[in-house]
């Protein structure tokens, strides 16, 4: 199939662009729902938050870790790997959370929906850039396939 026309490549980044956004809404939109999954099918407990930890060295950012007692009486320690700077909690901290029986480590804190809102913000931010031309770059890009 030969083209008179060249590779629209506006058009292509526009739906890359969209493409990534879209990615990134269903990205938060998954991680919104397995949260509110959680608390709907977990269970809820309170724990300690005993220490707060990097998940890089020399970042500053830091995570806490929190011992809670499981329904069955056994102690466990959720290492959690969302890091803040200042650091959301701080040691000696009670914290409400949700944990799924099966895995112990599948934890949720209550309130805690920042991954959600991370995604979610660089989902329309991409969005942003691309909605207003995507119609037409779809158009483009159909033409140019298919003649």
């Amino acid at each position: 199939m030969e083209n008179s026309k060249g590779v629209p490549g506006f058009e292509l980044f526009i739906l890359l662009f969209f493409t990534i956004g879209a990615v990134f809404a269903v990205i938060s939109f998954t991680i919104y729902r397995n949260s509110r999954n959680l608390i709907e099918h977990g269970i809820e407990t309170k724990g300690i938050v005993i220490d707060l930890h990097r998940l890089k060295p020399r970042e500053y950012p830091l995570a806490p870790s929190i011992r809670y007692v499981k329904k069955d009486g056994t102690v466990h320690v959720f290492h959690s790997s969302e890091a803040r700077n200042p650091p959301e909690y701080q040691i000696g901290e009670e914290v409400t959370l949700y944990y799924d029986p099966n895995d112990p480590d599948n934890v949720h804190l209550k309130g805690n929906y920042l991954f959600v809102y991370v995604f979610a913000g660089m989902g329309a931010m991409f969005w942003l850039f691309s909605i207003w031309y995507v119609g037409s770059a779809v158009k483009a890009v159909f033409q140019w396939l298919f003649g």
